[in-house]
């Protein structure tokens, strides 16, 4: 009977650490910051993944995960995760200027200057530099 007991307590707590945490995806996500400005790309690339982990839906996560990407030059990896911040929160500026960004290394400035105006629809401050040219590309 004892064991029983025992072994339910122990399904008990392996279910409770499964799952949504919010709060420890934050943990992750600063964290993975700290190491992203402090360019330990790898070391921020897995707290970020841990971030995502405990929160699926911490479009923070994915779109700093994506910048450590692009620092590693995995653009395929980078545009993977900006746009999947975007589907999360569709109004979060930061992931379609840094798209932009990409477009723009490219020389598609069609493009770049369409993830520019809709970093700047969506709050993206000083913007007006990175649209100065958009006219010549509508």
């Amino acid at each position: 009977m004892r064991k029983i007991f025992l072994a339910s307590i122990a399904a008990l707590l392996l279910l409770a650490s499964c799952g949504k945490d919010p709060e420890k995806s934050r943990i992750y996500l600063d964290k993975g910051i700290d190491y992203l400005y402090r360019s330990q790309i790898d070391e921020s690339i897995e707290c970020f993944d841990k971030a995502l982990k405990y929160d699926e839906d911490n479009y923070e996560a994915y779109y700093y995960r994506g910048c450590a990407f692009s620092n590693n030059f995995k653009h395929d990896l980078a545009f993977r995760d900006w746009n999947k911040a975007i589907e999360i929160k569709e109004d979060y500026a930061d992931p379609y200027f840094n798209i932009g960004l990409m477009y723009r290394r490219r020389n598609d400035y069609a493009m770049a200057c369409y993830y520019f105006k809709l970093a700047e629809k969506y709050g993206r401050p000083n913007m007006e530099d990175y649209l100065r040219h958009c006219d010549n590309y509508e």
